[in-house]
């Protein structure tokens, strides 16, 4: 147990209530967790988070900052299939080896994002980093953009969770990985940039 009494208490709560919502899972982190865990007084973390779904708000903040960050493309240099897949493959990691934060971001635990800014604005700037990217490769209208963006977005998200399943069956002895879908995502894990190239190249051209 760590004591945070000095600095910015508020950023040194969150970083706290991160690293226990990766360790130990979002439904077993709340306040009272985190006051323990910090080692200030149970009342300290409600001046900062008046509930638990405010607490999970501001690190599923942090989670897309840090997603936003493992696959940031500088807007001035040329986009190609290959930056296209690096992201993908970046997103991909980022929900293996984050699953537990990656569930919070992507989950119900947090309501409307509208009501937290700050969530909000993270969440649509990493996707807006994703979209301008693809953008820079398809030449189609903003409307067609938009609609093969979302398909791309949607193989990659749906992609985390199949892998996931994928590691935890190529783990199990007593399960044939031969048999079944999880064959294929297997193989996909072990093929993961030839794979999304394909994927890519089709969304593109069709």
């Amino acid at each position: 147990m760590k004591s945070y009494h000095h600095g910015n208490l508020k950023q040194e709560l969150i970083d706290c209530a991160c690293r226990l919502c990766e360790r130990d899972g979002y439904t077993k982190l709340s306040i009272r967790s985190l006051a323990k865990e910090s080692g200030v007084s149970q009342t300290a973390p409600y001046r900062h988070f008046k509930t638990k779904e405010v607490l999970y708000a501001s690190v599923a903040t942090e989670g897309f900052k840090k997603l936003s960050k493992a696959f940031h493309v500088d807007a001035n240099k040329k986009i190609t299939k290959k930056h296209l897949v690096e992201i993908g493959c970046k997103y991909i990691e980022f929900g293996l080896k984050n699953a537990n934060t990656y569930d919070l971001m992507f989950g119900t635990a947090v309501g409307n994002f509208a009501d937290y800014p700050e969530l909000l604005e993270s969440a649509n700037s990493s996707y807006e980093n994703f979209r301008s990217s693809f953008s820079k490769l398809a030449n189609d209208s903003d409307e067609v953009i938009a609609f093969k963006c979302i398909t791309l977005w949607s193989m990659v998200h749906g992609l985390v969770g199949i892998l996931r399943k994928a590691q935890v069956v190529a783990d199990e002895p007593m399960i044939n990985p031969e048999a079944g879908p999880m064959s294929s995502a297997i193989l996909i894990a072990g093929n993961l940039e030839d794979h999304l190239d394909k994927v890519i190249s089709g969304i593109i051209e069709n």
